[in-house]
């Protein structure tokens, strides 16, 4: 599974972790580079909603915390569009077969 976040950030899984990926150039060539390994779901969206408002360019406590909130809204809007995707396969999937 792959759940893009933005241009800079998705979340993979393999049958034992989740994974933070962040993308880079190498070569010429855009390739997805593993970063931090998440035991569950929850774990790992913890961990990139912290480092995404710790990349922020907060100045003061008011701009951190409309930051934790544009992070929030990020994490949700990417989490709602896959949650939507695999709705619809799954209705797909279930009228073809």
């Amino acid at each position: 599974m792959i759940i893009p976040i933005n241009q800079q950030y998705r979340i993979t899984t393999d049958p034992y972790q989740w994974i933070i990926q962040t993308k880079r150039t190498k070569y010429g060539k855009e390739e997805w580079r593993a970063e931090t390994y998440h035991p569950t779901f929850e774990s790992t969206l913890q961990s990139l909603g912290e480092l995404l408002v710790r990349q922020s360019n907060a100045k003061t406590l008011a701009d951190a915390l409309v930051d934790v909130r544009n992070v929030t809204t990020q994490l949700s809007q990417a989490l709602t569009i896959e949650t939507g995707e695999l709705t619809d396969s799954s209705q797909r999937r279930r009228l073809n077969g």
